[in-house]
C-alpha cells in the first residue's frame, strides 16, 4: 500500500477506545452509560462514493493521520497515492447515527 511507508494506519479510531466490531459504537457507548438517556439505539446509513483521484487524496489530506505527518512526508504519501489509485475511487461513506429517549432523573 502506497501510505505503508509513512502510516501503519489511516483508520480514526473510537474516542472511547470501542473497537470498530463492537454492536455500538461511540458516542452510543457513552449514552447508553449515561442516566440521563434510555433506549439507545444505533443505525448505519450506507453511503457510496465515487470522486476523482485528485478529490480522494484531498480528503485524505483531512485525516489527522495525514496531518499530523510532516510537510515533505505528508506531499510523498499523497504523490505515491495519486501514481497507484485509478482515475474514480469508490469512498465508503457511512453515517452512524444514534437516537436514545431523554430519562427523566429527579
Amino acid at each position: 500500500m502506497a501510505r505503508a511507508p509513512f502510516l501503519e494506519s489511516d483508520e480514526i479510531p473510537s474516542p472511547a477506545g470501542t473497537p470498530p466490531g463492537d454492536e455500538l459504537q461511540w458516542p452510543g457507548t457513552e449514552l447508553q452509560r449515561s442516566e440521563w438517556f434510555t433506549g439507545v439505539q444505533q443505525s448505519v446509513i450506507e453511503r457510496r462514493v465515487t470522486v476523482s483521484a485528485r478529490n480522494y487524496v484531498g480528503h485524505l489530506s483531512t485525516i489527522s493521520a495525514y496531518l499530523v505527518l510532516p510537510a515533505l512526508e505528508r506531499e510523498q504519501v499523497f504523490s505515491q497515492i495519486m501514481q497507484v489509485v485509478p482515475d474514480r475511487v469508490e469512498m465508503v461513506a457511512d453515517i452512524t447515527v444514534h437516537l436514545a429517549r431523554r430519562s427523566y432523573v429527579d
